[in-house]
């Protein structure tokens, strides 16, 4: 299963990743589970433990055009150039290098970062249009085919792997604080 997960704080344009996963929990692309995360802190370490892919969307800040998309591997995130925009406890960045030590990150996974201008408005429960835009561009059919095929391929791939089954690990009950699963 890939384990989407919308990161943020319900602050304007740093809504977006909260944003996004409300939007594709509406449906949600065959093999997902979506989760909405706010300011997940060390809980994220929690979040994508078990999952077979992650997916974290979240407003990042690196100096290009607000709305901007980035698309970047979960491994490659501490020299990415983006600052992720956290006033979570403990910044995402560091919650995923903290998961991969402790043996508890995904083998594969993205950061779909949207960036998001300095001084972004920070009324709650609204986003700028070049947010709004982005979060879009993350729901096109182009978008939603991208992540079946990624889906496609890692069952091909476990399969391969595992030819009696994918053995199962994390504990049932994650996700305190301010997550939420989304159906």
């Amino acid at each position: 299963m890939i384990r989407i997960i919308g990161i943020g704080s319900p602050f304007g344009d740093d809504a977006a990743g909260l944003e996004a996963a409300r939007r594709l929990a509406a449906a949600p692309p065959p093999g997902t589970e979506v989760i909405a995360a706010d300011r997940p802190g060390s809980d994220l370490i929690e979040l994508i433990d078990g999952a077979e892919a992650t997916i974290l969307i979240d407003a990042v800040q690196s100096g290009a055009t607000p709305g901007t998309l980035h698309d970047i591997d979960l491994r490659d995130l501490p020299a990415a150039g983006v600052r992720l925009v956290s006033s979570h406890d403990l910044g995402v960045a560091d919650a995923v290098q903290l998961a991969a030590a402790l043996g508890k990150a995904p083998l594969r996974g993205r950061l779909l970062g949207i960036e998001i201008a300095a001084d972004s408005m920070r009324e709650p429960d609204r986003v700028s249009a070049q947010t709004r835009r982005a979060i879009d561009s993350i729901l096109t059919p182009t978008q939603r085919a991208r992540l079946d095929s990624a889906h496609a391929r890692r069952e091909a791939e476990m399969k391969k792997r595992y030819p009696n089954g994918v053995p199962q690990r994390g504990a049932p009950g994650r996700g305190s604080g301010g997550s939420m699963r989304l159906p």
